[in-house]
């Protein structure tokens, strides 16, 4: 393939455009993360970490993996860089939109029909461990969460392009709109209808997700007509990189919704367990991971047309390196003092200790792999945005096995712990995969100041763990407290090995 390169790219610190553009992400999400551990505190005390909230888990995730394996991460991973090619043309861009907002509504209108038919033979499927009566309520949670994959595969193509045109607040915000209904549905509607109320919450809230998007489609001219013609060049190329699209960006959820399956034969609360400390790890993950990958995803899309290659190894480096010096300390965090996070989140009603115990086992596991999660994710939409479906695809498929193996194989040892620390072993070989494959595709290579800054930041890590231990078991100290001097330490310590770096970020002088 044919390279060009511009040298007066070099300048340009890739590293300070992703912090300027990805803030507005983690702003967001830092309004948007509190709301959904609030929404978390009100299910564990309304409902505790029962069969009930089992039930509420497992039917929850078959749609919500549904539409994010078909509708919600590969519309985005194919989508982006297809409609980047008109997004200089808001005729055209309209017209893009409109066809693929009417595929999203023909085709999981389809599917939502289907699942209504089959809903029982489902549920025997996604909770074959459960009780009669945990599948009975399994099976009603269902059907009235069906229309999310509808709701929420409209949503997907909104987000698409409005990022296309680098905006990212609106679809951000949809997050916030979507805890205040679930929260508001949980505790007026709860006495009426228990559980049930939680799956109102879900489907009246992805409804509010699409409302709100409506004004800032307009703001940016994205219009929607009748389009009904599906020929248009688009679509073509949308189909030849759907598939690809498909396995590469279902990769993590399905080890989750694997993982969640097989522990359905451990002992009741296993599975909330698993839900509780997710929800935890994905927290820095979204914080710092997202607004990275989700720039740089944009960006490479764009640069991949202008064939400017050192441009996209300079982004790819500096996502590295953001992802590294933000992910470990945080890794460190997770591991030492996740327990107190639970108990300051969780632990009150019929949330008691024996579950904060049983959810920090989880978090555990999780977070031993949450920088290997975050890139493996992160290369996965680098390969996209270089129109690159098959590779990711194919690592992607052994990478369900070996989740589904090792779960398997340390699920009767460690139970909760040792479901999540399958899905860190699998996300490890898929990261050391893909940047193997990158490494042979693009000549890529880690740059000595990468390296560098990846090997201070592990140096740093390793000082934290000594501190941290020694406030934590030398030292009696309130548990909000702690979790605030901990991060207190992690800011002075990364502060002192990396202030040349951020220096020369914000003096945007830093050559990745």
């Amino acid at each position: 393939m044919e390279e060009t390169t511009y040298k007066n790219t070099s300048h340009k610190s890739p590293s300070k455009d992703i912090i300027k553009k990805g803030s507005i992400i983690t702003l967001i999400t830092i309004i948007s993360r509190p709301l959904g551990y609030i929404r978390e505190a009100i299910q564990a005390y309304l409902f505790g970490a029962t069969i009930l909230v089992d039930a509420f888990v497992v039917a929850f995730n078959f749609p919500e993996l549904i539409q994010t394996l078909f509708f919600s991460g590969a519309t985005s991973a194919f989508l982006i860089p297809v409609c980047s090619r008109y997004v200089k043309d808001d005729i055209q861009f309209s017209r893009v939109y409109s066809i693929f907002i009417n595929l999203a509504l023909l085709i999981t209108g389809i599917v939502s029909i289907g699942l209504f038919l089959l809903n029982t033979p489902i549920v025997n499927i996604i909770a074959p461990g459960f009780t009669p009566y945990g599948k009975t309520v399994t099976r009603h949670l269902f059907l009235i969460m069906i229309p999310v994959i509808l709701l929420h595969a409209v949503l997907s193509v909104m987000k698409a392009f409005l990022n296309a045109k680098e905006h990212f607040a609106s679809p951000e915000l949809s997050g916030i709109i979507w805890n205040i209904v679930f929260i508001a549905s949980a505790l007026f509607l709860s006495k009426r209808y228990g559980i049930y109320s939680l799956a109102i919450g879900v489907t009246i809230g992805s409804i509010a997700q699409i409302i709100i998007q409506w004004p800032f489609l307009r703001r940016l001219n994205i219009r929607y007509t009748r389009a009904t013609s599906f020929n248009h060049p688009s679509v073509h190329e949308a189909k030849r990189l759907f598939t690809g699209a498909l396995i590469a960006t279902s990769i993590v959820p399905i080890n989750s919704f694997i993982g969640r399956i097989i522990a359905s034969y451990l002992p009741h609360g296993e599975v909330a367990s698993l839900s509780y400390a997710f929800r935890i790890f994905i927290l820095p993950f979204s914080l710092f991971a997202v607004p990275i990958y989700t720039v740089v995803f944009s960006k490479i899309s764009k640069l991949y047309h202008e064939r400017d290659f050192t441009s996209i190894k300079s982004h790819i480096s500096s996502s590295i390196v953001l992802i590294t010096i933000t992910l470990i300390p945080s890794t460190i965090l997770l591991c030492s003092i996740g327990d107190v996070v639970i108990k300051i989140l969780y632990e009150r009603g019929a949330f008691t200790q024996k579950e904060t115990l049983l959810t920090y086992k989880a978090l555990f596991g999780y977070s031993m792999g949450l920088l290997f999660y975050a890139l493996s994710i992160s290369f996965v939409r680098i390969f996209n945005a270089m129109h690159d479906m098959k590779t990711p695809a194919a690592i992607g498929i052994t990478s369900i096995i070996i989740n589904a193996g090792f779960a398997i194989i340390l699920m009767n040892p460690l139970k909760n712990l040792g479901i999540a620390l399958a899905t860190s072993i699998s996300s490890f070989y898929n990261f050391s995969m893909l940047f193997f494959f990158l490494k042979k595709r693009i000549n890529y290579k880690l740059s000595p100041s990468v390296i560098k800054d990846i090997t201070k930041s592990i140096v740093a890590g390793i000082l934290l763990v000594f501190i941290i231990y020694i406030l934590k078991f030398y030292y009696s100290i309130n548990p909000y407290f702690l979790i605030l001097l901990c991060c207190l330490c992690v800011i002075a310590v990364y502060f002192i090995f990396f202030k040349d770096y951020y220096l020369r970020v914000f003096r945007a002088e830093i050559k990745p």
